[in-house]
């Protein structure tokens, strides 16, 4: 929110230093089964869809609400936030990132591997898929995924349309997270031209998904078990 892209820098810069004293790291993880299926969904989805999140991010203890979006078509995906925009091509892994914060653009495949879809630029500790859950704009598949530095979930659709995923920091004492939800999942797009590299220098989300939507109830930013150093900790996540 996801940089890079739904998760907050000093949850990695915590999870990092923390993982450092680790004197053993669990091997990885290969993506199999359906756990596979529902990544590579996120990543070759051919549908057209503007998705605008909200999201609740911890910064120095704070709760911070936020809003994000997504922008999907054909091979073409575009991420934006207050604070970066992106734009990728997922067959090709291309993709260019645009610090609004820096007003620095950094390209490369790793740009399309963090904005297309679910994040595969880190090894995965382990995964599983945790069955079908309701959301308002339908069934989607549950994932939980354990790199080194987070702990991660996502709802996905059959479309392949995240629409709702946290990160939890991956380590004893990991309370700081991102929570983010969509509000809002339209099949047009706000524009065509959204998907080359000069777009970069516009915001192409609406100002109404700019505005704090009335969330009856958001469900909080938990930790939950993790893969992480100490022996006594329990995995409780099952690599399928």
């Amino acid at each position: 929110m996801k940089f890079l892209f739904r998760t907050v820098p000093v949850v990695a810069v915590l999870a990092g230093a923390a993982l450092a004293a680790c004197d053993q790291t669990p091997p990885p993880v290969e993506l199999t089964g359906k756990v596979k299926e529902v990544v590579d969904r996120t990543k070759t989805t051919q549908a057209t869809y503007a998705v605008y999140n909200w999201n609740e991010e911890s910064r120095s203890g704070t709760p911070v609400l936020e809003w994000g979006a997504e922008f999907h078509s054909g091979d073409k995906h575009r991420v934006e936030t207050p604070r970066d925009r992106v734009i990728a091509d997922c067959k090709a892994q291309t993709g260019a990132a645009l610090s609004l914060t820096t007003g620095k653009t950094v390209e490369g495949p790793f740009v399309a591997r963090a904005a297309c879809g679910i994040n595969t630029n880190k090894a995965f500790l382990a995964i599983a898929w945790q069955g079908q859950v309701k959301t308002p704009f339908g069934t989607a598949d549950h994932v939980r995924l354990v790199d080194k530095d987070d702990i991660r979930t996502y709802d996905v659709t059959q479309a392949g349309v995240i629409v709702r995923s946290t990160y939890a920091q991956n380590s004893p004492e990991g309370r700081l997270g991102l929570s983010s939800e969509a509000v809002s999942v339209l099949s047009e797009l706000p524009a065509t031209d959204m998907f080359d590299k000069a777009s970069l220098v516009r915001s192409y989300v609406p100002d109404r998904f700019k505005t704090a939507p009335n969330l009856k109830a958001r469900s909080s930013i938990s930790r939950g078990p993790g893969l992480h150093c100490q022996a006594s900790s329990d995995p409780g996540i099952s690599a399928t």
